[in-house]
């Protein structure tokens, strides 16, 4: 009987095969780092790619000091201190994450949604024209990422 994760990835994958090993591959990844299945869910369903669950979980081993808390968990207070949801904070996120991948870089989880906290402030000020992830992305091309 498969797993709620082997499902989740089935029907994620819509049998592309390649899809399906870089899922799977990203999920073990999340789950060998001591991921609950809950975590690991909770975050891919927002992510398009897998490489930034992959980042994601690389992102969280620099940390000098594990947090007790899941990445979901800490996601989820920094989206209820703020005006967006936590689906629009791991898709901004993911964002970031893209952004790191391109340029082959490293940073902190708490860097990161440090950068995300100051971003979606700036933004909820402001007001529209940009949805946090849009707005993440133009902060991103004018500014770069110090962390």
């Amino acid at each position: 009987m498969a797993t709620e994760l082997e499902e989740w990835v089935a029907e994620r994958s819509s049998g592309i095969r390649s899809m399906q090993v870089a899922w799977t591959h990203a999920i073990s990844i999340a789950a060998n780092a001591g991921w609950t299945s809950e975590a690991i869910l909770g975050l891919a369903c927002d992510l398009r790619h897998p490489s930034s669950l992959i980042k994601l979980c690389e992102s969280e081993a620099l940390e000098a000091s594990s947090s007790e808390e899941s990445v979901l968990r800490r996601l989820e207070k920094r989206a209820d201190e703020s005006s967006f949801s936590i689906h629009e904070w791991i898709r901004a996120l993911e964002t970031l994450l893209q952004f790191l991948i391109r340029e082959n870089r490293s940073s902190k989880l708490e860097v990161q949604l440090g950068y995300l906290a100051c971003s979606g402030e700036y933004l909820s000020s402001s007001g529209p024209p940009f949805s946090f992830e849009q707005g993440v992305l133009e902060f991103l091309s004018e500014f770069g990422f110090d962390g």
